[in-house]
């Protein structure tokens, strides 16, 4: 068996944190190890943590002084694993027993290998609702699926050690999972698997800081031109056709004017197949979406 890191960030999460610790212990798959990377608690998530350290010595604990935000935190917890393999994981989901069994006897030649996330409250008492009834959750080797939109969340992926060694160091303004799915899809693929193998806890933080940060985000059109100029770098010259839909893309996002929405208008429209496939539309309302490109960047 291959070993496994599972790189799990904390940042005042002593309500869950217990719940989800004992998930991960609990997996059918034997050989891995757990690298808890804390990004400055001020509650009592550390003395949890460090109390299923000194029982199990399998667990890790690194308390950082510094916050850095969630998207440096997992960078430097994957800097200290050992693994061949990756797996993220957030303080408050829950997995089930055989997450890590299941993803890495599928995972084959891709770099990563994602799977289906169930909603839950904060009992883990079901919602009816699962990541793939919002979104299409797709298997690819096409960067340019993920320029767009993105289906990989990070609690639900398992990647080989080689993907981060290619996707460091991680952009500050792009999700880390985002951008390990599009530099994945680049190289040498992702792959789906078809089974909500985490539940997801839908609960008043999370809920929340979701919603204050997309209503109060004043840099999201800088971010999104950040992130297509970033995408638009990582897209290796030897996949021709990508490269140049990405840097027709890339050009578009550069201004507002006539002339470059017209051409991002008619981009989107001539690659709706390969640019939306994770939208959860009808082709009418892909459409509608690409129609819109023109007054708006996404």
């Amino acid at each position: 068996m291959n070993l496994i890191s599972i790189v799990l960030g904390t940042y005042n999460g002593a309500k869950f944190i217990e719940s989800q610790l004992k998930s991960i212990l609990n997996q059918t798959y034997n050989d891995f190890e757990i690298i808890v990377v804390d990004d400055a608690s001020q509650d009592n998530t550390l003395e949890i943590v460090n109390r299923f350290s000194n029982k199990h010595k399998n667990v890790f604990v690194y308390p950082f002084s510094e916050n850095v935000g969630y998207i440096k935190n997992f960078e430097r917890g994957i800097a200290l694993s050992k693994g061949d393999f990756i797996a993220l994981s957030d303080q408050d989901d829950w997995w089930e027993t055989t997450k890590l069994e299941k993803l890495s006897a599928n995972i084959k030649n891709n770099d990563l290998i994602y799977c289906d996330s169930a909603f839950v409250d904060e009992n883990l008492k079901p919602l009816g609702k699962s990541f793939s009834k919002k979104k299409n959750m797709i298997s690819s080797n096409n960067p340019i699926n993920f320029l767009i939109d993105n289906c990989v969340s990070g609690h639900a992926a398992l990647f080989k050690r080689e993907l981060y060694n290619k996707a460091i160091p991680f952009p500050e303004l792009i999700p880390h999972d985002w951008w390990l799915a599009y530099i994945a899809s680049a190289n040498n693929g992702v792959a789906y698997f078809d089974e909500p193998l985490v539940k997801y806890r839908h609960h008043q933080n999370n809920v929340i800081a979701s919603i204050k940060k997309k209503a109060k985000n004043p840099n999201r059109l800088a971010e999104r031109r950040h992130r297509i100029e970033n995408f638009h770098k990582a897209c290796p010259e030897k996949l021709i056709h990508e490269k140049k839909i990405i840097s027709a893309i890339h050009n578009s996002y550069k201004k507002f004017s006539l002339t470059s929405n017209l051409k991002r208008v008619f981009l989107f429209l001539g690659n709706q197949k390969e640019l939306l496939p994770i939208l959860k539309k009808s082709t009418f309302k892909k459409t509608i979406f690409s129609i819109n490109m023109f007054f708006k960047l996404k």
